[in-house]
């Protein structure tokens, strides 16, 4: 199911310790993206948390960045670098699977696109091919993004999605959880105890 976390501007970035609770529950590798030199440059391929958070810490981010992270649970093409998010706008699909790139602007997902699926493909994920067989023809840039669309958007796919554009604008889809200024995709970002987990519907943890 995977979830998303979004800093956004002026707002603090995630802890080490909500970021290593984001990969132990979404294990199959994670990415972000950030704003550079007026693109958005998407990082991606950790496949261990200490490897993502050598990479993340890096960067030395601060309140005053824009950052949208990513961490998976494979639902379709396997466990493999490619398929970590977050991916680029872009109508070629071949180019979802670069480790390091820039756009104008990048996408992470959250959920299953039931109408995208296709389990014996190993290649490319659901979220692979929505993006470049539906939204690279539906989203011309961050204009197509309007309210009513990303209502729509959310809707139809029972997903969540994050979009950044390069002037470091974050555009959502679906239901969020704010929690101190950051907004995350599910719950899997906080560690649950005994009373939470009798308190909960089944599944309701991946809303």
């Amino acid at each position: 199911m995977c979830v998303i976390c979004i800093s956004a501007a002026g707002v603090k970035q995630p802890t080490k310790a909500q970021c290593e609770q984001m990969f132990a529950r979404n294990p199959h590798g994670a990415g972000f993206m950030y704003l550079e030199a007026g693109r958005v440059r998407i990082e991606k391929g950790f496949m261990t948390f200490p490897e993502f958070w050598r990479a993340f810490r890096a960067h030395r981010f601060t309140a005053g960045d824009v950052t949208v992270l990513h961490f998976r649970i494979s639902t379709q093409a396997g466990v493999q670098p490619e398929m970590t998010q977050p991916f680029p706008l872009t109508d070629r699909i071949e180019t979802t699977r670069a480790l390091d790139c820039l756009a104008d602007l990048g996408i992470a997902h959250n959920g299953v696109i039931r109408t995208f699926s296709d389990p014996t493909d190993r290649v490319y994920s659901d979220t692979a091919h929505f993006i470049a067989e539906f939204l690279a023809d539906t989203v011309k840039g961050p204009e197509s993004l309007s309210s009513g669309f990303l209502d729509a958007l959310g809707e139809a796919t029972h997903s969540r999605f994050a979009f950044l554009d390069k002037r470091g604008r974050v555009f959502r889809a679906g239901d969020w959880i704010e929690d101190g200024g950051l907004y995350f995709s599910n719950t899997t970002y906080r560690r649950f105890t005994l009373r939470d987990v009798n308190r909960v519907q089944p599944m309701s943890i991946y809303r």
